[in-house]
């Protein structure tokens, strides 16, 4: 092999000094031979499947040899002649169609009889294509978070921000003070709020939202709600979940009819709302017509379609609320202007299908409102509240309302379970009714079970008042309840007119109740306040 090799490169040299006599002298004497190719580039070649590229060699140097990138390969390395013809195959730049490829360039170069030729070569790169909703794992900042938001309303997949539990999954605390007017996500058209029914056009959320304890920070909305609107961070919530979310800002506001409006939602339809935190000050301006509209520090309007249900756990409400019916609302029924701590309006066509859970609120309400509570402001129908405490104090001057600090009104197939309220409630009209956990108790098949009142009750009204429930008006029974705190009647001077609460006297301010009924009370026991 050795001796083939010796062989061919003295038949080479020997040629070659035969050919040598064509080639020209330099300054030095040297012999300098011509070399010229056909192609003075190969450029863009493809990344896949890239082929052959062909170079004729014109040459009068006796020999050649060339050099090229180790993902070029030739047919021959080395020859001879007045013209070759060299096949170069070019190596595929692709790994996979998931896997980005850089571009490279090298250079295929001739050499011979003291002269080179040099021939660029690029290969063109690969980049992976990108599926709009391949996931990122959350929404890692504004920007996403804004594409979020356009997706939501308008109707595109939100699998980009899935986290791998599937869930959209909030990855940083936001700031939103650069938003000069907020657009809720899932952007109703027009929400329908009737006593047990609830329906929309336009868009809504669905998915499941988490948090992940981060924190929507100046979500401040300033602004007049137009008729039939649901607003919030979500306008209406359908089937979703969201949970493990903070949210600071505030409400300003006023509305033009009908509609529902909270921090966290506007509308939310059997969804699951757990562990959010709200701190935000609350004032609203009223309603210019007789129309119902919810407020809620959480959500305004609660819809369980009794397929599914709807459930607030551990959810809180810090803050205080400055907020009026307007001269165009002055009813407490259904169509007042209502706020709840934790939802203003809870409903469904079912018997049981809203659970109100571990729920708190703080601050303190200074209101003037037909309906006014620390935790839901009407159970219309088929509401659990269990579990929750209300701390906030309410001063309510509405000239006819109904008043409580667990819930102001409570009717069919609902009941309050173990709740406690430490806050003060001061009423200062003769018609309205105050009572330290409801105010009116409204259906045959409502209960309380448990619980406690530590607040004061200060109300215009001495017949209707109570320090459980301001007016037994229908209800299946009341039972293992602890009675404290303190009752009065409403001076303007402030002297209210305290009354004497032991173990004699206390079953006689439980609140308003017929005889008939009383027996349906069962184990309250009495506690004097500290």
């Amino acid at each position: 092999m050795v001796m083939k090799s010796i062989n061919i490169i003295i038949a080479a040299l020997v040629l070659g000094g035969v050919i040598l006599n064509s080639c020209k002298d330099d300054e030095y004497d040297f012999k300098v031979c011509d070399m010229k190719v056909d192609r003075e580039s190969i450029v863009d070649v493809a990344a896949q499947n890239p082929g052959q590229e062909v170079v004729v060699l014109t040459t009068d140097a006796p020999y050649w040899i060339l050099q090229t990138p180790d993902w070029i390969t030739p047919d021959a390395t080395t020859g001879y002649g007045e013209q070759s013809i060299v096949t170069f195959t070019i190596a595929s730049n692709f790994k996979d169609e998931n896997t980005d490829v850089a571009a490279r360039k090298g250079e295929i170069k001739f050499s011979g009889g003291m002269t080179s030729v040099v021939i660029p070569v690029s290969q063109l790169g690969y980049t992976a294509p990108v599926d709009p909703d391949a996931s990122i794992g959350g929404i890692p900042d504004m920007d996403e978070f804004k594409d979020f938001i356009s997706a939501v309303n308008n109707g595109r997949a939100i699998s980009r921000w899935f986290n791998a539990d599937g869930e959209v999954e909030l990855l940083t605390d936001l700031d939103l003070a650069s938003f000069a007017e907020w657009v809720p996500v899932g952007l109703p058209e027009k929400v329908t709020l009737g006593n047990n029914s609830l329906s929309y056009t336009g868009s809504s959320f669905k998915g499941v939202f988490n948090g992940g304890g981060h924190t929507i920070r100046n979500f401040n909305i300033n602004t007049t709600f137009g008729k039939d609107a649901a607003f919030g961070f979500f306008g209406v919530l359908d089937g979703a979940v969201v949970k493990d979310l903070n949210i600071e800002g505030s409400m300003t506001a006023s509305a033009t009819g009908a509609g529902a409006a909270g921090m966290l939602a506007g509308a939310a339809i059997s969804s699951t709302i757990e562990n959010v935190k709200v701190n935000a000050d609350i004032t609203f301006k009223g309603t210019i017509t007789s129309d119902r509209f919810a407020l809620g520090g959480v959500a305004g309007f609660s819809y369980a379609t009794g397929d599914a249900q709807s459930l607030f756990k551990s959810c809180t409400m810090t803050g205080n609320v400055d907020a009026v019916s307007g001269d165009g609302n002055t009813t407490n029924g259904a169509t007042a202007v209502v706020y709840g701590g934790i939802v203003g309006f809870s409903t469904t066509p079912a018997e049981a299908a809203t659970t109100i859970e571990k729920c708190e609120n703080n601050g303190k309400m200074t209101v003037s409102l037909g309906r006014c509570s620390g935790i839901l402001a009407t159970s219309h129908a088929g509401t659990l509240i269990t579990g929750c405490v209300n701390n906030a104090d309410q001063v309510n001057t509405f000239g006819n309302g109904r008043e409580g600090n667990i819930v102001s009104v409570i009717g069919q197939n609902s009941g309050i379970v173990d709740c406690v309220n430490n806050g003060n409630l001061t009423t200062t009209s003769a018609e309205t009714t105050a009572g330290a956990i409801v105010a009116l108790l409204n259906a045959s098949n409502v209960y309380i079970t448990g619980g406690r009142n530590n607040g004061t009750i200060i109300g215009g009204n001495r017949t209707t008042i109570g320090l459980i429930a301001a007016n037994f008006s229908k209800f299946t029974s009341v039972s293992g309840f602890t009675v404290s705190g303190k009752i009065g009647y409403y001076s303007a001077d402030g002297n209210h007119e305290m009354q004497v609460l032991n173990e004699s006297t206390y079953m006689n301010f439980v609140g308003k109740i017929s005889d008939s009924n009383r027996a349906k009370l069962t184990d309250i026991k009495f506690v004097p306040a500290e």
